[in-house]
């Protein structure tokens, strides 16, 4: 039996034991032996979702924990007739970046200016403590995940594949939210 693995008392009652929230008042029985799939599959759906924040290069753990990671929050409104739009970023702090600092390297970047802002305008969620939001002009989804996921490839825009720039923030894919609100196009007219 090279595939089939022997079970012992604590790794049934770690694989097979129903949680409180779930215990019947019936006693069951395990199984003596599964195969290593089985063991690895079952093994898995017990373990609880969790991340790690690392800051490169160096490997160094900045933040561990349970559940799903934060998200960085993209949203995008519109101004003035479906003309002008406005571009805002929050969560950047949970990944350990300056925001003030992003936001000059996205204003140099992306010729657009930008506006840091420490409280949430009317009608708006309101911030995390310590936490800001920064305000973009222009349409700049594309661009900004671009950056912050660290792959040229998702914008055409010449400074985001500007010397020294997608590696530098490398956000993992699905940490990202985006938002459109009424009246912003998917994409910017070309």
């Amino acid at each position: 039996y090279p595939e089939c693995v022997f079970l012992n008392g604590p790794l049934c009652d770690a694989l097979y034991k129903p949680s409180k929230k779930q215990s019947s008042s019936t006693p069951t029985s395990y199984p003596e032996s599964t195969t290593r799939k089985d063991l690895m599959e079952l093994w898995i759906d017990k373990m609880e979702t969790g991340y790690a924040i690392v800051q490169m290069p160096g490997n160094v753990i900045v933040d561990m924990k349970r559940g799903k990671p934060p998200m960085v929050k993209i949203e995008v409104e519109c101004r003035q007739n479906k003309k002008k739009f406005v571009t805002r970023v929050r969560g950047l702090e949970e990944y350990n970046i300056n925001p003030a600092n992003f936001a000059n390297d996205i204003s140099k970047r992306l010729a657009c200016s930008s506006t840091i802002e420490n409280e949430a305008a009317p009608g708006r969620a309101n911030l995390k403590k310590n936490h800001v939001e920064i305000q973009f002009q222009g349409h700049l989804v594309e661009e900004i995940q671009a950056l912050l996921l660290g792959n040229e490839k998702l914008s055409s825009h010449g400074g985001v594949s500007k010397k020294g720039g997608c590696e530098q923030y490398c956000l993992p894919k699905g940490c990202i939210d985006v938002t459109l609100r009424k009246g912003v196009p998917a994409k910017r007219k070309k």
